[in-house]
């Protein structure tokens, strides 16, 4: 059971990362037909969705990647709390 909850953990550990990723790409703008970026949209997007949908942009600036850190950092402190017990 550790084992799935560590999997878990750094699976969302991963998605943060990419998450950041996908924030960096969107101040530069890279070529959207480059496979890197093609690969982090479509493991980001479907995660941003929901919140960019609750969360409408202000002045231009989206706070849906920022919010969705938030979110899968509590869910990972739950994994952690699990993993400590």
């Amino acid at each position: 059971m550790h084992f799935l909850i560590f999997l878990a953990y750094w699976a969302i550990r991963i998605w943060q990362i990419l998450i950041f990723a996908w924030a960096l790409m969107s101040w530069f703008q890279p070529d959207p037909r480059n496979p890197l970026v093609r690969i982090i949209h479509a493991l980001v997007e479907p995660i941003l969705l929901p919140f960019q949908k609750l969360i409408p942009p202000m002045g231009g600036i989206s706070f849906s990647a920022m919010a969705a850190m938030i979110v899968l950092e509590l869910i990972n402190d739950v994994f952690l709390r699990a993993l400590q017990s």
